[in-house]
Parts: C-alpha cells; sequence; structure tokens
C-alpha cells in the first residue's frame, strides 16, 4: 500500500516501479515480443507470414470497449471499499462518543467495562480487516487487547472459535448494552429508552457496512467475463506481428513490446484494483486507517474518562 504526498512530481510518479503493473505483465510482454521475433525470422527465411488481414480478426473497438468496461467496473468497486471504509470509520467514532457521553458510570468497575466496550470498537475495526483479508488475530493483538483488558482470556477464545469474529463483537457491544437498558428497567437509572435505541442504530449501521464490504468481496466480475477478456488479448497480441512483420520489419519487434505492454498493463489495472482490501500498494491502507482509529480512541474517549 502506497500514500503519494501531494508534492509528488510527474517524475516521481513515472518511475514508481513498485506501484505500476510492469511486475505483473513483464513476463507476458517479453512472451509476445519473442513471438515476434520469431515472426521476423521466419518472414526473411522467405515464409508466408506477412497476414495484413489479420488486422481485422479482432476490432480495436470491441476491443477497446471491453478493457474501458473492465476498469470502470474494477475502480467502481475499489470507490465503493474506500467510501465503505470510511463510513466504517466514521460510525466507529459515532459509536464511541455515545457510549463515551450516553452511558453514566456510578463507580470504577463501570468505569473500568464502560471504557472496555469503547476499546472493543477499535477491535472490532481490526476484525473487519482481518476478515476481509482472510486472517486470524495475531500473538502481539493478543497480547495487547488482554493487557489493555477489552477482552478476557475466556473471551479470547470464543473469538478463536468464533465463525465471524465481528458479529461475535458486535454482539458482546449490544448485550453490554441491554445490560444497561434492563437495569434502567429495574430502575437502577441507567440508560433510558431513548439512548438504548440511539446505542442499538450504531451497531445496526456499523453490520451493515460489514455486510457492504462482503458484497465486494465476494462478488468478483464474472470469471467467463474476465476467461473471455484475457483470450480476446493474447489473440490480438500474437496477431499483431503478422500484421506489421512486411511494413516495420525488425522494428516489428518493439512494436509488439510497445502494443502489448499498453493493453496487457490496462487489463491488469483492473485485476490490481479489483479487490480493494488486499496487502497490494494499491489497495486500501486499511492497516493505516485501524492504527489511527485506536489512536483516536485512546487519545480522544480513553484518557479523557
Amino acid at each position: 500500500m502506497v500514500k503519494f504526498s501531494r508534492k509528488s512530481t510527474w517524475l516521481d510518479l513515472a518511475i514508481d516501479l513498485r506501484s505500476s503493473v510492469i511486475r505483473a505483465i513483464w513476463r507476458r510482454v517479453i512472451a509476445t515480443m519473442i513471438f515476434a521475433l520469431v515472426i521476423a525470422i521466419a518472414y526473411h527465411q522467405g515464409l508466408p507470414v506477412n497476414q495484413p488481414t489479420l488486422a481485422s480478426l479482432i476490432p480495436g473497438v470491441v476491443l477497446g470497449l471491453l478493457l474501458v468496461f473492465r476498469t470502470n467496473t474494477a475502480y467502481e468497486r475499489f470507490w465503493e471499499g474506500c467510501k465503505i471504509w470510511y463510513n466504517l470509520l466514521s460510525s466507529s467514532r459515532v459509536l464511541c462518543r455515545n457510549i463515551s457521553v450516553i452511558v453514566p458510570v456510578n463507580n470504577y468497575e463501570d468505569l473500568k467495562i464502560k471504557l472496555s466496550n469503547i476499546r472493543l470498537v477499535g477491535l472490532l475495526i481490526i476484525a473487519i480487516k482481518l476478515e476481509l483479508r482472510n486472517q486470524n488475530i495475531d500473538d502481539a493483538t493478543v497480547k495487547q487487547i488482554i493487557k489493555q483488558e477489552i477482552i478476557t482470556q475466556e473471551q479470547y477464545w470464543q473469538l478463536k472459535h468464533a465463525n465471524n469474529i465481528s458479529v461475535k463483537i458486535i454482539n458482546w457491544i449490544a448485550e453490554y448494552f441491554a445490560q444497561l437498558y434492563s437495569e434502567n428497567v429495574n430502575k437502577s437509572n441507567i440508560i433510558c429508552n431513548r439512548s438504548f435505541i440511539e446505542l442499538n442504530r450504531s451497531l445496526d449501521q456499523l453490520t451493515m457496512l460489514i455486510g457492504d464490504c462482503k458484497r465486494i468481496l465476494d462478488t468478483p466480475l464474472p470469471r467467463p467475463y474476465s476467461i473471455h477478456l484475457k483470450h480476446l488479448l493474447l489473440l490480438y497480441c500474437f496477431a499483431l506481428p503478422f500484421q506489421f512483420v512486411q511494413q516495420l520489419d525488425w522494428f516489428t519487434i518493439p512494436t509488439v513490446g510497445i502494443i502489448s505492454f499498453a493493453l496487457l498493463g490496462i487489463e491488469d489495472i483492473g485485476v490490481e484494483i479489483e479487490n480493494p482490501f488486499g496487502y497490494d500498494r494499491n489497495d486500501l491502507p486499511l492497516d493505516r486507517f485501524c492504527q489511527e482509529l485506536q489512536a483516536e480512541i485512546e487519545a480522544e474517549w480513553i484518557n479523557c474518562e
């Protein structure tokens, strides 16, 4: 994942190979150039490899429209994932604020439980990130959350065996709200009905946003479309030497390489950004999002209590 500063120049972006698709497509580009070399050698051997009619084999406008649709669809998924994550962070801040403001404390034990549930919100965002990446909570995170008394050792083992970690954490927070409300019903004056509804509304919003993330993750571009586009790209790139060999001779090789680089690069950009929740440099910086939210929780709500 990479984050350019606003001062990045045109040259900075042009020479940034780590974030480009060159490393993903260079082998395919070299393969098309080697094939062009073979065709050029065959042409000099007098073989009838000059076939300009192959230019109409796959109309360029058809291939261009397919590539545009592929890239636009992938970018739409990337942009939607970005909006969902910023909504997740905003909803988490709202939930932390509501817990901090609405829930009263009468003693140190109440304060301890309240702070643990505020920190649970930060743990929830980490759990969402791990689920989207098909990861488990690492030992360092476990030690940290147990040390901070966010969850108990028993709760950790519940998370370890849970089918959906994020839903489990949401249920814990919901049970906390239900306990506060039930104490109010029993005349302990904890939270009223309106506050209970407001707190649960924040949890509902988070639950729906988690579902939106799963929708993006579990519904990629239809496989037949991706396969067919790759087939057309290969046919088009390997047909290029037959079209240019008579006119360009040995210059057919770099010409085919440049055209293949352009077309295969556009297609691979769609593949690169189709899943915005991964580890690639061009994916969303989920680790940074989680770290910033945790730091904000500690600074704004935990240390202020």
